[in-house]
Order: C-alpha cells, then structure tokens, then sequence
C-alpha cells in the first residue's frame, strides 16, 4: 500500500510491521506532526491484509522522552499536526505542511486561540486517538522499549497490547493517566507511585505485570521481540481462531470492568498535566525558581533514593541524567522558551510579573 514519506518515523511494512520513532535528537520527544504521522501509519498498518502484526519502537537512546511540550524544538507546542479526523474545528494543513507556531496565530487570529485548537487536537491524540483507535487495532502489537519511556511514550506504549524491555529501561506516567495504569498495576500500585512520583525501573514494571518480558541489552530485545512476532504472525494463518477475535475478547473483558469508562472520565476527574496549586494561588512556582520541568529530574531523585534505601544499584543511566539536571539552567531554558518571537507581548509580561512577584513574597519570608 502506498503511504506518505514520513519525516518523523520510520514505516516499514510487512507480515511484521515496524514503526520507529525517529527524532533521536531529541530523545523522540512526541510533537503534534509525529502523532499525525504515527496515526497515518497505523491505518496502513491496519488495511494492509500483508500487516499481520506491529512492533513499534524508538530509535537511539531511547523509547520516548515523552512530549514534545517545553517549546525548544523545531516542532514544540502549539505546533500542530495533520487532523485526519476533524480533532479541530478545521484541519491545521494538508498532511505533510504543518503550519509554524506564527503561521497558526495568523490563522487563528491569536496566540490564545492557537493553544485553545492545540489542547483540543492534544485531547484528541492523547484520548480518542490511544482510546478509540490504536487500543482496537484489530491485530497483534508490541511496544519495544529501550531507555526511557516518559508521559506521552508511556501513553503510547502502554496502549499496545504486549511490552517487551530492555533492562535499561525507565517508566515514567503523569499522575491521573488510567491508561496504562490501575488495569496493569492494580490501585495500591498506581498510589504508590504516584504518591512517590519516581521512575519504574524495567525489573520492578515486569514484577509488576506491566511489562511482559526483559531483556539484558537493545540487541537482544530487538532479537527476541522480533522473533516472537513472527511466530505470532504465522500462528495468524493456523490459528482456530482468529487473533484478531482472541483479542477483541479479551478487550471486552476489560471493558466489562469499566476500562474504556474510566479512560474517558479521567479527562475530567484528573485531566493530563493538570498541576496543583500553592497556598498563594501560584500555578507555576517551579519556573519561577528556575527549576523549569523539574518534575523529570525529581522522579528520578525518588527512584535513586529508593534504590539506595533498599541497597540495590542505581542504574548509570539515572546518575547520568541527575548530573545533567543538576548543571541545567533552567531558569535560563524557561525565558528562552518564553520569549520566543511569535509569543504575544502581553502574555510574556504578565508571566514575567508573575515570576517577579513569586521572588518577591519568597523573599519577604526569609
């Protein structure tokens, strides 16, 4: 089947279907346009009679650094992807010409508008696009995961119907995600970690249920998940009963224990990267203290502390990323992303007095 030339991913057809997140500079941080292309991609994946099962993985360093939010690459929020479905009140382009942050506040006419059209395709990507059509994908698929694994790669992951790891591994969720979560954990689980808010090492994700199985290296996990897939693509042609049917059974038990139902409430009991406030009333105190998105680095402090306390070895690749966090600027990374040239004057003065009036109260209490 014919398919556009993707810039993000890599497709490669066949009875074992391949795609690859392929932003390896940036850890395949999931912007709006790869979305688009990853959904393009599994509805030729899905009308292919040739396509009998899907791994999906990320090349590099890892899975998934998870959304591509913090406004430091070419294709950060707002950005937009190809709304195949009508997920906007109009589509943003033709698939293929996603239009720049400046090209979207000319079409709509504001910056206030832009991030309004940006959360409804977010919710669409992140609910009725995980929810409704890469979990009934009526075939066999696999997430490959290698790295980490962080929010929207999490989601992603998550949704495919088997997990294969490599040791290396690292699981991150954002608090309020039922999907993965209470199903594949169980509630004390999920509370646990939440509550903690720390990385989940492969080892512990496989004890737990959530990952199938674990492999010592990249090499070998690629090795096995790739043999695994073609015994399950030739069971296809044996099979008594179809998989496809296999799976829309075992689906439906889920669905009887209230799945799909609580995937869809959580956008208004717990919506995704809903943040709490402090007693003043501040919203964004960690980028006023210059800690800018320090919640990557604190999961992984609670999962270093963790392991310490237990006695276990903290993983090289958590040592790693705390000594570059440690030397980040991020109060210097926060401007850069807030004045960019297309943000709207206005709105950048008033977070800056914002900013400004958080140091102030904090100083009057010392």
């Amino acid at each position: 089947m014919e398919h556009p030339e993707y810039k993000r991913i890599i497709y490669e057809p066949g009875k074992v279907t391949r795609i690859k997140l392929n932003r390896p500079k940036y850890l395949n941080a999931i912007s709006h346009p790869m979305y688009g292309e990853i959904e393009n991609a599994i509805d030729n994946f899905t009308n292919d009679p040739e396509c009998k099962v899907l791994i999906i993985s990320g090349e590099g360093n890892c899975f998934s650094g998870g959304h591509d939010a913090i406004g430091l690459t070419p294709e950060s929020a707002p950005m937009m992807g190809h709304d195949a479905i009508g997920s906007c009140e109009e589509s943003s382009c033709e698939f293929g010409q996603e239009l720049t942050p400046a090209e979207l506040i000319e079409k709509y006419g504001s910056e206030r508008e832009v991030w309004r059209q940006y959360g409804k395709q977010h919710q669409y990507f992140l609910n009725q696009m995980h929810l409704n059509k890469l979990h009934r994908i009526p075939k066999p698929t696999i997430a490959m995961v290698h790295g980490y694994c962080i929010w929207g790669g999490y989601f992603l992951a998550g949704v495919m119907d088997i997990i294969f790891a490599a040791e290396d591994a690292l699981f991150l969720a954002e608090v309020g995600q039922t999907d993965p979560g209470t199903w594949d954990w169980g509630p004390r689980k999920v509370l646990e970690v939440m509550y903690e808010h720390r990385f989940l090492t492969a080892r512990e994700c496989y004890e737990n249920r959530m990952v199938n199985r674990i492999y010592p290296t990249w090499e070998i996990l690629e090795k096995e998940t790739l043999a695994y897939a073609d015994r399950v693509a030739e069971n296809e042609a044996l099979a008594f009963v179809s998989l496809a049917s296999i799976k829309k059974a075992v689906y439906h038990t889920k669905d009887l224990q209230g799945f799909t139902m609580a995937c869809e409430d959580t956008w208004v009991i717990a919506p995704p990267g809903s943040r709490a406030r402090t007693q003043g009333g501040e919203k964004h105190t960690e980028r006023y203290e210059g800690r800018g998105m320090a919640r990557t680095p604190r999961a992984l402090s609670n999962l270093k502390d963790k392991l310490e306390s237990e006695g276990k070895e903290v993983p090289k690749l958590v040592l790693e990323a705390l000594a570059r966090a440690s030397a980040r600027d991020d109060k210097a990374v926060w401007q850069k992303a807030l004045h960019q040239e297309w943000r709207d004057k206005e709105r950048i003065a008033r977070a800056e007095a914002e900013a400004k009036e958080h140091v102030e109260r904090e100083e009057k209490k010392k």
